[in-house]
This record gives structure tokens, C-alpha cells and sequence, in this order.
């Protein structure tokens, strides 16, 4: 597997990061190195589907075959009531965004001149792990209702993001309604929400701040102390009901998500450009190199009743 410097030597050229007079845009492979160049270093989003699309707004189709289909062969007659194929749609509206960055000449020297770096490569770098941070944070945190008295109001609201989607379009179990039985139970309450048959989609996990997981673990231990709690303790499984427990820091205390990686699919369009200018009033007098990510981003789900979301939750 290629690493992030592999990556940034061989796929980025000079010319991927642009100046006012270069040309518009990355052309198609450098977008496809950029962004796996970010999500190559980031856990969670390395595990989940990606789509690079030519259009702002659309669908991602999918075949959907399931059900009863089959039908009794009789010799000269043909089958009845036969089913025909579906074409499910996922429907996608990435929202424009822009990531700024500034860079002190003083590193770009000490990078070059004393430490023996390529500057550019190094800054590519940081701007990619920065990048694909930000994107696993607004993908699941993401939410145009957010008030304009959040702090974070202008962060938060580019974008509907996984949480607020799987609150409203995947099987969401509201934790204030929950009996004192299901409450007591919820890990397994979330896992029979999803019917059956999408339960074989993919491999299932549950998701959840690593918090969540450590408060679990810490109620069994106080009921408990067998051999098998002990080996979850010191790390031996991370596993609930025999799924394994993804860690995502990005999602909030008392959230749990359970699905499979690739359910996750985060939208980009080609239409990245990665620009730079070292000119200007305020380059100079603060000797400074400004960098600007600008693109495009929807993070959507394959499958959304192959999901089962609570929030909430106290063990």
C-alpha cells in the first residue's frame, strides 16, 4: 500500500498546486492522488466508499436484486409474475468548501536549507491530513439547522452530515422513549432494527466515540470480573455481540452507529484546485505563503435502512 509520501512524490506533480496565472483545476488523477493521499492517513475514512463525480448534483445508482425471484421451470412455459430489476438511487448535492492555510517563509527555509526537505511535499502533506480530518469531522457532525449561535455555526452547517442523515432516513431509536428493558439491552435493540435481510449488506460494526466503548467496559467490570471481560479490558477484543467496535472520535459521547464501513460514501466532484500565492501586501510584510484547498464534498449512505442509529446512551 502506497504511503502519503509515495503518493505526494509520485502523483502530485508541481503543478497541482497553482498559481493565479496556472491552470484552473487538478486534472482527474491528480484529484484521485490528492484525495487518497488524505484519506490514506486517516483511519476511519480509508475503510469507507468514495465517489468523484463530474456534476454537482446527482445520483449514484446501485442494482437492487432481492426477494423471492425465483420461479418454478416448466418445460414450454413461461414463467409468471416474474420480477423485474430495480435501479435504487442515492441522491447526492456536494456543497463548495475551502480549507486556508498559511505558511511562514522562515519554515519553507529551515525546511529546504536545513533539514534537507522538499518544503512543498512536507506542506502537501499536513494540507492532505488536515484536509481529510476535517472531512471525517463535517461528515458526520454536519448539519444545516445548526444555530448561528454555535460556536462552530460556520463549520457545522455547510452540510447535512452521517449523523443527522441516519437520524432521519435510517432506523433511529430514540433513547427517551426506550423502556427500562431496551435501554438495558440497546446494543442488541440496535442490531435487530435492521431487518434481517440488510443485515447481510456487508460486515457490521459498531461505531462509536471510543468514550462510549470505555464506559461499556466499565460497567461490565463492575459487575463482572471473569476472563473474558479482562481480555476486552486490557484490549485483547474490541467486539459487542461478536460485531467488532470501530473507534470514531469525531462522533459525540453516548452515539452508536451500527452498519458497515462501505455504507459511508463520501461525494467529491473533479473540481478540486489547490492554489497558492507568495504576492501581496500581507505576504510580504508577514512573510507568509498562503495555500487554499478549495472543493466539494456530500456525505451520503449506500444502503440507509442498513443502518440503525441511538444516541444518548447511558450505560
Amino acid at each position: 500500500m502506497r504511503t502519503n509520501g509515495n503518493i505526494a512524490s509520485a502523483s502530485i506533480q508541481k503543478s497541482t498546486i497553482v498559481t493565479p496565472m496556472d491552470q484552473n483545476a487538478l486534472n482527474y488523477q491528480e484529484v484521485e492522488a490528492f484525495t487518497d493521499m488524505a484519506y490514506e492517513a486517516n483511519g476511519f475514512l480509508k475503510g469507507i466508499r468514495h465517489e468523484n463525480r463530474k456534476s454537482s448534483k446527482g445520483t449514484i445508482d446501485k442494482v437492487g436484486v432481492r426477494g423471492r425471484n425465483m420461479r418454478s421451470k416448466k418445460e414450454n412455459v413461461m414463467a409468471s409474475n416474474t420480477p423485474g430489476l430495480t435501479f435504487p438511487q442515492i441522491p447526492y448535492s456536494v456543497e463548495p468548501v475551502v480549507l486556508p492555510f498559511d505558511i511562514t517563509e522562515e519554515f519553507i527555509r529551515q525546511t529546504q536549507r536545513v533539514r534537507g526537505q522538499n518544503a512543498e511535499e512536507v506542506i502537501m502533506r499536513a494540507m492532505a491530513n488536515n484536509y481529510g480530518e476535517n472531512m471525517q469531522d463535517i461528515g458526520f457532525n454536519g448539519d444545516i439547522d445548526t444555530l448561528n449561535t454555535d460556536p462552530d455555526y460556520e463549520f457545522l452547517s455547510m452540510n447535512d452530515g452521517w449523523l443527522k442523515k441516519a437520524r432521519t432516513t435510517g432506523h433511529y431509536l430514540d433513547w427517551a422513549t426506550l423502556t427500562a428493558a431496551e435501554k438495558l439491552g440497546i446494543l442488541f435493540e440496535v442490531e435487530r432494527a435492521i431487518p434481517t435481510r440488510h443485515r447481510a449488506s456487508g460486515v457490521f460494526k459498531y461505531f462509536m466515540h471510543p468514550n462510549t466503548f470505555s464506559k461499556r467496559l466499565q460497567k461490565l467490570a463492575e459487575k463482572d470480573t471473569s476472563a473474558s471481560i479482562q481480555l476486552q479490558i486490557t484490549g485483547g477484543v474490541k467486539k459487542v455481540n461478536a460485531y467488532d467496535v470501530e473507534d470514531v472520535w469525531s462522533m459525540p459521547e453516548g452515539a452508536i452507529l451500527f452498519t458497515y464501513q462501505p455504507n459511508f460514501v463520501m461525494v467529491h466532484t473533479y473540481d478540486m484546485q489547490i492554489r497558492k500565492t507568495t504576492e501581496g501586501k500581507e505576504a510580504i510584510w508577514t512573510d507568509k505563503r498562503f495555500y487554499a484547498i478549495h472543493s466539494d464534498y456530500d456525505s451520503i449512505f449506500e444502503e440507509p435502512q442498513a443502518l440503525a442509529y441511538v444516541e444518548g446512551v447511558e450505560f
